[in-house]
């Protein structure tokens, strides 16, 4: 069975084209042009990869030419770039989402998986654990259009009698997450710990969030693949809330490295507690993740290290 990772060049998208090949599927990458291989430096002999723009249609419908399933990692940007220029987000994300999804009946596709954001699109929680059935009300850009991403994948899918799966990822986190790109509080830590740099924490540090690691999220991504039953949206998650002081905590009490942090201004658009429940991907696959928040940000930081002495 031939697969697409769209995005397959990423943080994410990496570990999931390095785990399809294990399971011994052919694996396609799809991502912009002149993006860095560094993620995929061990597998990228036996990959195929296609360059090209998300916004052209016809470098989508190529990357989609005899696949048996595609994985839609694409998103051009973060909660805080989204506010930024919002109406660029829509045009990157949304647009062209929709312009080659209307031409899905050009293809052969079987199955659609489209990653989501469970840390947005649920906005300011109800109740906590958060589940499928939660109102969305996103408080930021990014909340917006990737429910926007869900709910076209969703039709047209359904219109072109393509199976699909939405998936809601916690916050996740990893070996090889990008930390210049104003997302991944995680990696941002340790390697701001790692230089002997002060935290800077937005708000008091009592938000709460759902850490999810990668190869955790990867898991459940491969069994949605698979995954026959009835429901189409699923939350994954660990349902275990971290603050940011306890995560910062952790960095000085469970792997011992002396840190200051920096307070500042509490930004508009982050909710006070985010963290979901994945009951139903639990009882319809059997999913369970199996790193928790200690041990994942030991590898984190471990993996970190290793860049850096390497660097040098």
């Amino acid at each position: 069975m031939k697969l697409v990772v769209m995005g397959g060049l990423g943080f994410i998208g990496s570990h999931l084209s390095r785990a399809l090949l294990a399971e011994n599927y052919q694996v396609r990458i799809f991502d912009k042009l002149y993006t860095s291989r560094n993620l995929i430096h061990d597998i990228e002999q036996h990959v195929e990869i296609i360059e090209g723009d998300v916004e052209r249609v016809e470098d989508v419908l190529q990357c989609l030419e005899d696949v048996d399933i595609a994985i839609n990692l694409i998103h051009t940007t973060v909660p805080g770039s989204s506010m930024a220029d919002p109406a660029q987000d829509v045009l990157s994300n949304v647009v062209s989402c929709t312009r080659w999804l209307s031409r899905l009946k050009e293809t052969d596709l079987k199955r659609l998986i489209y990653i989501s954001s469970g840390g947005t699109v649920y906005g300011v929680p109800l109740y906590n654990p958060i589940t499928e059935e939660h109102p969305t009300e996103p408080m930021c850009s990014y909340g917006i259009t990737k429910l926007a991403g869900e709910k076209y994948t969703a039709m047209y899918a359904k219109l072109n009698g393509v199976e699909y799966r939405i998936c809601r990822p916690a916050n996740v986190y990893g070996e090889g997450q990008r930390l210049n790109i104003g997302q991944g509080v995680i990696g941002v830590f340790l390697e701001r710990a790692l230089k002997g740099k002060p935290i800077e924490i937005w708000g008091d540090g009592t938000n709460r969030r759902d850490y999810l690691y990668v190869k955790d999220m990867i898991d459940a991504v491969m069994k949605l693949m698979r995954h026959e039953e009835q429901e189409r949206v699923f939350n994954i998650s660990t349902g275990i809330g971290y603050s940011l002081n306890d995560i910062v905590r952790i960095i000085r009490e469970e792997l011992n490295i002396p840190v200051k942090v920096s307070y500042k201004s509490t930004r508009g658009f982050d909710v006070p507690e985010n963290i979901l429940s994945s009951k139903r991907l639990q009882n319809e696959t059997g999913w369970k993740g199996t790193i928790g928040l200690v041990e994942g940000m030991r590898r984190v930081y471990e993996s970190l290290k290793r860049e850096v002495k390497t660097a040098i």
